[in-house]
C-alpha cells in the first residue's frame, strides 16, 4: 500500500483543488501556458480554464496579457512558488524537520553539528509564524519559537523550555517599527502595561533597516550581543526576560534526543 500525502492551499479563504495547484505550477515552471499543457498532456485551452477558473474562485488576478502572449502576474507566481515551496517540504522521507528563526540559527546550527552526523536533521530557518504553520500542517517535528506565546496557540503540541532570552527596548518615540524576529508581543505588551501610547508604522526582516530607521523597536539581547551591538534599553531588560521555548512532536526519537541537547546550550553562547 502507498500512501501519499495531499496538500493545497488557501487563497482569501478558499481551498484550492491540487490540481488546479499542479497546473499553475507547471506554467511557472515552463513558462507559457502551450509549454505546460504539453507537459502536463493537456489542451492549451484546458489549462487555460483551470486558471481561470482559480481566478474566479479565488478572487485573485493570476495573468497578464502582453505582446508576446499571457503569462503569471506577481500574484500568480507567488502563489506557485509557494506551492513550490510546499511541495518540496512535503517529500516524504526518514528527515526530522527542524524550524527556527535568525535567532536561534546558532542555538541549532551549534546542536545540530555534532547531533547531527548522519545528516537525519533538515534545518529550515524562517519566522515563527510561518514555522507555526507548517509545524500545525505536520511538515515540521520540532520548532523552536521566538515568541513562547505561540506555545501556547500550537494546540495538541508540546513544548518545553530550551533557554532564555531579554528585549531591549530602543525608545525613538512613539513610532515603532516591528522587527519580524524576537518575542515582540511582549514588548508591546509591556508598553501597554505601563500606558506607554504607541504606533506601529510598519514591519521589517532588515536588522540593518531597523537600526537605521528613526522609529523606536525591540530586539532581543542575544541578537545584539552576536551582532557586536552596543544598544541602551530604556526599559530594564529584566523586566522583559522570557522563555524560548520549543514546541514537538513525540513520535521520533531524534526529536528527544534534539530536544535534549538543546537544553545544554544557551542563546548568545
Amino acid at each position: 500500500m502507498k500512501v501519499e500525502p495531499v496538500v493545497s492551499l488557501r487563497v482569501n479563504g478558499v481551498a484550492l483543488t491540487p490540481h488546479q495547484l499542479e497546473v499553475l505550477l507547471e506554467v511557472y515552471r515552463q513558462g507559457s501556458q502551450r509549454k505546460a499543457a504539453e507537459a502536463l498532456g493537456l489542451s492549451t485551452p484546458v489549462v487555460h480554464r483551470v486558471l481561470s477558473q482559480v481566478e474566479s474562485k479565488a478572487k485573485v488576478r493570476l495573468l497578464v496579457t502582453s505582446p508576446s502572449g499571457t503569462s503569471l502576474n506577481e500574484e500568480g507566481l507567488l502563489l506557485a512558488r509557494e506551492f513550490a515551496a510546499l511541495m518540496e517540504r512535503m517529500k516524504v522521507g526518514d528527515s526530522v524537520v527542524v524550524g527556527g528563526t535568525i535567532l536561534s540559527e546558532d542555538l541549532l546550527l551549534s546542536v545540530l553539528s555534532h547531533l547531527d552526523s548522519e545528516a537525519r536533521y533538515d534545518l529550515v530557518i524562517s519566522d515563527d509564524e510561518r514555522n507555526l504553520k507548517d509545524f500545525r500542517a505536520g511538515l515540521m517535528d520540532l520548532v523552536v519559537l521566538d515568541d513562547p506565546l505561540y506555545a501556547y496557540e500550537a494546540e495538541g503540541a508540546q513544548f518545553d523550555e530550551v533557554a532564555t532570552d531579554r528585549l531591549i527596548h530602543v525608545d525613538r518615540g512613539d513610532a515603532y517599527l516591528r522587527f519580524r524576529y524576537g518575542a515582540q508581543r511582549i514588548g508591546f505588551r509591556h508598553l501597554e502595561a505601563v500606558g506607554k501610547n504607541y504606533t506601529i508604522e510598519g514591519s521589517t526582516r532588515s536588522l540593518r533597516q531597523l537600526l537605521r530607521s528613526n522609529r523606536s523597536f525591540f530586539l532581543n539581547e542575544s541578537l545584539a550581543l552576536r551582532k557586536g551591538l552596543k544598544l541602551i534599553s530604556s526599559i530594564d531588560p529584566k523586566l522583559l526576560e522570557h522563555k524560548i521555548l520549543a514546541i514537538y512532536h513525540e513520535d521520533k526519537p531524534e526529536v528527544i534526543w534534539l530536544l535534549r541537547e538543546l537544553k545544554r546550550e544557551r542563546l548568545g553562547s
